[in-house]
C-alpha cells in the first residue's frame, strides 16, 4: 500500500502563510475577492488568493524583507505598488501559489468596508475576511468595471442566497445607491 502524506492543499497552506507574516508584522489584512466567495458563498476554483492590506511606509520594508527568502517578489516592484497604492502580487515558492496584496485606498466605502471585516476561525486559526455584505458589493462593482462580468453577478447570487436571512440589506442598498451600482444589484435580485 502506498504511503499516504497528510499534505495541506496549496490553497490552505499559502492563506495561512501570507496571514502569519502580515499578522507576525502588524499589518491589518482581510481575504476578499473569490478567495472569500468559499468563506460566504458556494466554493469556486480561484487562481490567487486577494488580501486587501492597511499598510503604512514604515512597514514595507520589514515585510518584504520577511518574506523575501520564501517567496517571488520583486522588492522595488512591490514598495513602489505599496506607495502608489496598487496592487503586487507573491508568489510562495513553496506551493506555486500566487497571492495579490492590495492597498488600502484613502476611499470612503474601502476604509467602511475593511472596517467591517470579520474574524473567523479557519484551520483552527484565526483569519480577517470581508464580511458577506461588503464582498457582494464589491462583486457587483467588480461586475461593473468588467461590463458585466456573469462570474461576479453569480458570486453575489451565491451569497446573497446562502445568507439572506443574515444580511444587512440596508447597509447594502445604502452603498448600492452610493456607488451607483443600481443595475448590478437589480440583476442579482
Amino acid at each position: 500500500m502506498p504511503e499516504v502524506k497528510n499534505e495541506k492543499n496549496i490553497f490552505i497552506e499559502t492563506l495561512e502563510w501570507i496571514c502569519d507574516k502580515l499578522e507576525s508584522v502588524n499589518i491589518p489584512y482581510m481575504i476578499t475577492g473569490g478567495s472569500a466567495v468559499g468563506f460566504w458563498g458556494h466554493i469556486r476554483t480561484t487562481m490567487d488568493i486577494d488580501i486587501l492590506i492597511q499598510i503604512h511606509s514604515k512597514q514595507i520594508m520589514p515585510f518584504l524583507k520577511l518574506i523575501k527568502n520564501d517567496a517571488y517578489v520583486d522588492i522595488e516592484e512591490a514598495e513602489k505598488s505599496i506607495l502608489c497604492k496598487s496592487m503586487f502580487n507573491i508568489i510562495l515558492n513553496k506551493t506555486g501559489f500566487k497571492v495579490d496584496l492590495i492597498p488600502l485606498e484613502e476611499d470612503s466605502y474601502e476604509i467602511e468596508k475593511f472596517k467591517n471585516k470579520i474574524k473567523i476561525n479557519f484551520q483552527n486559526k484565526e483569519i480577517f475576511v470581508i464580511s458577506p455584505e461588503d464582498l457582494i458589493i464589491s462583486k457587483l462593482l467588480w461586475s461593473k468595471s468588467a461590463g458585466g462580468s456573469e462570474r461576479q453577478i453569480k458570486d453575489s447570487e451565491s451569497i446573497y442566497k446562502l445568507n439572506n436571512e443574515n444580511l444587512d440589506l440596508n447597509y447594502i442598498e445604502k452603498w448600492v445607491k452610493i456607488l451607483k451600482i443600481e443595475d448590478e444589484f437589480e440583476k442579482l435580485l
